[in-house]
């Protein structure tokens, strides 16, 4: 039992649940980061995505059994290689997705619903969308969206349309970043990448990019003036990425940029000045 309970849990990846934290957006920037009450409702909307997301990468590993055994990588994953059962992984998903749903309908009824609807559209995406070259970096940002969107209204507040903007364009970049790193290194993990080329990748990116940057400008400016002052650490967090995807082939995974030292250094800096600055009068 502990020996399936363990390949369950890493079927669930705990290490892709940071793309997660991305609730915590509604808590910081409606300036309500003291609010004790406020913390418990978005952290258990973090643990609730947490095991939604979980829960999905199962029923994505069961669907892409056959294939994942062919992957270099994935041919480990215990379901692949035969450490979980299929039948036992469904089972364990379909309960927890259960389980969660009900207890989120009794806590906050909106989150909820936003649950089902990101659980419905990656069960679309898992059978049938992620064939498809551009709808399926689409549907991933729509996903990073959602969460955003759960992390506000779970704590009953409204986040500037701005930065769910840029929310969604981060997400692109990012969702670039993996195709083109597919691609280059020809892993046919996906279908959808025979429908992309290097040069209409780096198209993309760029254009994502400008978009991404552009808008945090456009919100740093219009919304709030002196955030503006973050502009420089997050305009180099968003360079340096693009240094490492072209310099190193970087984008296999986006969580590997927190294991570089100078984004780490960026990305705690930006942190402080935007904490700094929404909160520097408060305390």
């Amino acid at each position: 039992m502990n020996s399936i309970l363990k390949q369950t849990l890493i079927s669930m990846r705990p290490l892709q649940w940071y793309k997660n934290l991305v609730i915590f957006i509604g808590i910081i920037f409606s300036h309500n980061i003291f609010s004790l009450e406020m913390w418990a409702y978005a952290i258990y909307a973090f643990i609730a995505f947490c095991i939604i997301s979980g829960s999905i990468y199962i029923i994505n590993d069961v669907r892409d059994a056959a294939a994942d055994r062919l992957h270099p990588k994935k041919k480990n994953r215990p379901i692949a290689a035969g450490y979980l059962a299929p039948k036992i992984g469904l089972i364990f998903a379909t309960f927890l997705l259960i389980i969660i749903l009900l207890v989120s309908a009794i806590i906050n009824m909106p989150l909820a619903i936003v649950g089902t609807l990101y659980l419905l559209i990656n069960f679309i995406y898992t059978f049938y969308l992620k064939n498809f070259a551009l709808i399926d970096v689409m549907v991933v940002a729509i996903g990073f969206v959602l969460r955003a969107a759960a992390g506000a209204l779970v704590i009953g507040v409204q986040i500037s349309h701005w930065l769910i903007l840029c929310v969604f364009l981060m997400a692109l970049v990012l969702s670039f970043g993996k195709r083109r790193h597919e691609l280059i290194v020809a892993c046919n993990s996906r279908q959808c990448l025979s429908q992309y080329t290097e040069k209409m990748l780096d198209n993309f990116l760029s254009i994502s990019v400008g978009m991404l940057l552009m808008s945090y400008a456009l919100y740093s400016s219009f919304v709030n003036f002196y955030m503006m002052a973050t502009l420089p650490f997050a305009f180099y967090g968003v360079f340096r990425f693009m240094q490492l995807v072209y310099l190193n082939n970087f984008g296999g995974e986006a969580e590997l940029i927190l294991k570089d030292r100078a984004s780490q250094v960026n990305l705690g800096l930006w942190i402080f000045v935007v904490i700094l600055i929404l909160y520097g009068g408060r305390a």
